[in-house]
C-alpha cells in the first residue's frame, strides 16, 4: 500500500505535466493577425511570422512580450 509520501509524489508529478501541457498549447506573445508581425507577408490563419528570421528579428525589436 502506497504511504502519503507515495501519493503526494504521485500528485505532484501528475500536476507538473498538466501543467506543463497548459503552457504548451497557450501560445505566449502576440495574437496572430493574417500576416507576418515582422514584414507583413500574408500568412494562413493561426501564424505569426513567416519564418524564424522574421521571429527572431521581431522578438529583438520587441523584447519581453
Amino acid at each position: 500500500m502506497a504511504d502519503q509520501i507515495d501519493i503526494a509524489q504521485e500528485r505532484e508529478q501528475t500536476d507538473t505535466a498538466r501543467a506543463i501541457n497548459a503552457a504548451r498549447r497557450a501560445p505566449s506573445g502576440p495574437a496572430a493577425q493574417g500576416s507576418c508581425l515582422h514584414c507583413d507577408m500574408p500568412l494562413d490563419e493561426g501564424r505569426r511570422w513567416c519564418d524564424a528570421a522574421c521571429r527572431d528579428d521581431w522578438q529583438r525589436e520587441h523584447p519581453g512580450q
